[in-house]
């Protein structure tokens, strides 16, 4: 049935050369105007997909919550050995203003400050003074008393009246009217509220700005518009950014003071990381196609023939893309490498149509009859190896890592297109330049160098064939003994310490202390469920910090606790008059000349606060938070969704920064038990996750690749023992390929196991298309296959090498590995093929004829 199919087609291509012709350009043509609409994802956890929970609450966290999505501008004195003097400290905080002012008119940012205005201060003073039994911690208690005490009450007003001295910062009278009991002294003693803000000194300079304690730095945090995770979004922020810091410091005013600015934060990581993977994919498709362009060159002996030569993977290449502007209508940054890979595999069956045409129109007929028995034959074996590389490259596409599905898929597209340009379009094109240029006697050379290069190998073969299978067999269970040695590493880093965005975050590090990614422990559900249940897990993660595992924690409880804690650490207080308190203040402050209106109010709320639940005391709510707050305080930790739930976010940094587990899974997974379910998110374990994820799904595209290329092949010969000796070369391959790389030291990744389907799947066109030639005649001789198919079948595996090979030029370590790996699998599969499999046939053969021989001498 299926060489009826090919003769069919075979019959199409030679009669109808023009109309093939012009269906595939009209095709060409039509995928081509639609490639505009194929666009690159943008969003780096689309590369994970939705299923993924981490994932999806990385997308969570930054879209929504808005967690971590901050730019950091670190503006420095020019000599870094010494504080900042008086003139240097005011050029800082005046480069500080300049770009925070164009931040907030360029339309990119939501918010940027180097500091913090004074009535942002002083709305803070009031959240905490105006709600002070929400945030009365038991140490706190006798304090807080002592301070509402009426005869301490008259204490304080009148040091206020002589000194106007404040505990939080120089706002004089302002900061009195706000707290005139001095409540604020005691709840900052915790630091809780004000975590964000230790690492700063808010006194130097001018005040209330974000210089760092050595004086040395200034810092500007700024919120842009749109998440961290579109890259091309963070791209043009941090593009924005540097443009703005390099045309304001070569201001006169700024150009001699020496004060520099560096860009940091998750933005920089986003824009650097695209970058790096944008210039590996550029670089390793630039080496694929210019090192397969230059072996064609070397190979093929006329220019029409290397032209049709690059069209399988030229066109193939045009319509995978057309295809994908129509479905999946976008790729990811990974998906991108199929064009280094797919100009490697272009030309690995149309080689050995080149190849046959000659052979069979020597054999006797008309160069059209040559044509169609070619179809029947190789065209045949082309049909399988195509759908062999394909169900490796298929098996990738049913991965849950939507990377790698992506990629499999995209793959997958890219073998069938590059079969129908084999089969229809290439010949078609030659059927059309014999029509006006008709070759008057069969090719006689093909390819430069490798026919000869064939012929040595399989008559070395012919003269030592037990010596090669024995060194092929010894090679094989050597390899075979050492597999289980194999130890897969972990860790892998996109960006190196040599990266921009990494020297970057260690400068604010070393200035600030604000590290680089967090942990995170991500909550939904109502607005007091959230809080309940973040104080829990809070207090688990103290419990670390307080044995030095956790070097700090960020929990949006420290500025809203629950309505049950609020309750409890009020009910501390219950004994205190607070309305004795508001008349003991009154007349405090007349007595000492001043005017109660201004300080009326918060007269007002101690008299609430005294009158108890339901009156005054209503708990402390999100919204009546944001009322004080200065934006990126409590939103970015704690933030009411579209749905009407709530999602807050407790970030903590470990003491060790190379700690790959800072809370043991095992506690993660009991505090789920306790105190229900959460999502733990950090860069750190989503990177071992989706390795993980990977190795899994490769483990699983081997299986269903192995079980589908073994169902092919014997379907294909329905024999046993035929079907055995045509996976010589994939079997040998994969196992070598391991024994000699554990040989010279390799490291083994995760993307190891990945390039294993390649390999069965590129691997075992050897083994068809060598023994289906050896099967098409009775009287076939191996080595005048193998001397035959020898220059086609190592044309083709040397271009998928460079394919392949091309990807150990990555900076990326496991996409280069999976290069190294695919490349040396292929290139033993060919020493399989042309090596092993002659040699098999050849000593069977001979042990046939031998038996037959007795058998004829007894008679």
């Amino acid at each position: 049935m299926m060489v009826r199919l090919m003769r069919l087609v075979g019959r199409v291509v030679v009669g109808h050369p023009g109309l093939v012709t012009a269906l595939s350009l009209v095709g060409t043509l039509l995928l081509y105007a639609n490639i505009h609409n194929l666009r690159t994802g943008t969003d780096l956890t689309d590369l994970f997909g939705n299923r993924d929970p981490q994932w999806r609450a990385a997308s969570q966290i930054g879209k929504e919550l808005g967690y971590g999505n901050q730019l950091f501008v670190l503006i420095e004195a020019p000599n870094a050995g010494t504080s900042g003097g008086a003139d240097t400290t005011g050029q800082m905080e005046e480069l500080a203003d300049r770009l925070t002012a164009d931040m907030l008119t360029s339309g990119l940012f939501l918010h940027a400050r180097a500091g913090l205005q004074d009535e942002e201060l002083l709305n803070m003073v009031r959240f905490f003074t105006w709600n002070f039994p929400s945030f009365a911690l038991p140490g706190q208690t006798e304090d807080l008393k002592r301070r509402l005490d009426p005869q301490q009450i008259h204490q304080t007003v009148r040091r206020a009246a002589t000194e106007l001295v404040t505990p939080f910062s120089s706002l004089g009278t302002n900061y009195f009217v706000a707290d005139p009991l001095g409540l604020m002294e005691v709840e900052a003693r915790s630091g809780r509220g004000f975590s964000q803000f230790a690492n700063f000194d808010l006194n130097w300079g001018s005040g209330n700005r974000f210089f760092s304690k050595d004086h040395k730095a200034l810092l500007i945090i700024a919120e842009p518009r749109q998440s961290a995770m579109d890259y091309k979004f963070a791209e043009q922020v941090v593009h924005w950014t540097r443009d703005h810091i390099r045309s304001t410091t070569a201001a006169p005013d700024f150009r001699d003071s020496g004060v520099q600015a560096l860009a940091a934060g998750a933005y920089v990581y986003a824009e650097q990381e695209h970058q790096f993977i944008e210039t590996n994919i550029r670089r390793i498709s630039l080496i694929s196609i210019m090192g397969n362009l230059l072996l064609c060159l070397l190979i093929y002996p006329r220019i029409p023939l290397l032209l049709l030569s690059l069209l399988p993977a030229g066109l193939g290449i045009l319509w995978t893309t057309g295809v994908a502007s129509f479905y999946p209508g976008e790729v990811n940054l990974i998906s991108l490498s199929f064009i280094a890979i797919l100009a490697g595999l272009g030309d690995d069956q149309v080689v050995h149509f080149f190849n046959r045409v000659p052979q069979e129109w020597a054999k006797g007929g008309t160069l059209n009859d040559a044509v169609l028995r070619t179809f029947e034959t190789t065209g045949l074996s082309v049909v399988f190896c195509i759908v062999t590389a394909a169900t490796a490259t298929a098996s990738l596409a049913t991965s849950s890592f939507k990377a790698l599905a992506e990629f499999g898929f995209i793959l997958t597209v890219g073998m069938f297109m590059m079969m129908f340009h084999t089969l229809l379009t290439v010949p078609a094109l030659m059927e059309l330049w014999w029509r006006f240029s008709t070759p008057r006697a069969p090719e006689t050379i093909t390819f430069r160098i490798l026919p000869w290069i064939a012929r040595r190998v399989v008559d070395f073969v012919g003269r030592h064939a037990r010596l090669v299978v024995g060194l092929g067999s010894g090679m094989f269970l050597l390899s075979l003994a050492f597999l289980p040695t194999i130890k897969l590493g972990g860790h892998f880093d996109i960006a190196g310490a040599d990266n921009p965005a990494v020297a970057a975050q260690n400068r604010l590090s070393a200035r600030f202390g604000i590290e680089g990614s967090p942990n995170v422990l991500l909550i939904s559900g109502g607005e007091q469920e959230v809080l309940g249940r973040a104080e829990k897990l809070t207090a688990g993660l103290e419990a670390y910090q307080q044995r030095g595992v956790i070097k700090s924690i960020f929990s949006p409880t420290a500025l809203l606790p629950s309505a049950q804690t609020q309750a409890e650490r009020a009910s501390s207080l219950a004994g205190v008059n607070l309305a004795a308190s508001a008349r003991a203040l009154e007349d405090s402050l007349r007595e000492n000349g001043f005017r109660t209106e201004p300080i009326q109010p918060f007269i007002d709320r101690l008299r609430k606060l005294g009158q108890g639940p339901g009156q005054g005391r209503d708990p402390i709510t999100l919204e009546t938070a944001a009322k004080f707050l200065p934006p990126g305080l409590l939103d970015n930790s704690l933030r009411k969704m579209a749905d009407g739930g709530y999602v807050a976010a407790i970030a903590f940094y470990g003491t060790d920064p190379d700690a790959v587990e800072v809370v043991p899974e095992s506690v993660i997974s009991s505090w789920r038990n306790q105190f229900g379910p959460f999502v733990e998110f950090s860069f750190d374990k989503m990177n071992r996750d989706m390795q993980n994820q990977v190795l899994h799904d490769s483990r699983r595209a081997l299986v269903w690749t192995a079980a589908g290329i073994l169902l092919i092949v014997y379907l294909t010969f329905r024999n046993l023992r035929v079907s055995l000796i045509v996976l010589i070369p994939i079997v040998f391959g994969i196992v070598v390929t391991f024994g000699l790389l554990l040989l010279v030291r390799h490291r083994f990744s995760f993307m190891s196991i990945t390039a294993i389907p390649l390999i069965i799947g590129i691997g075992i066109d050897n083994g068809i298309h060598l023994v289906r030639r050896y099967l098409e005649y009775e009287h076939n001789g191996i080595l005048a296959v193998a001397k035959a198919s020898g220059a086609a079948l190592i044309q083709s595996n040397l271009t998928t090498i460079i394919g392949f090979g091309a990807l150990m030029a990555s900076s990326f370590a496991p996409l280069a590995e999976m290069g190294l790996v695919t490349s040396l699998g292929v290139a033993l599969a060919l020493a399989g093929g042309l090596l092993l499999i002659p040699a098999v046939i050849l000593l069977g053969e001979q042990r046939r004829a031998a038996t037959d021989a007795a058998r004829d001498a007894s008679r």
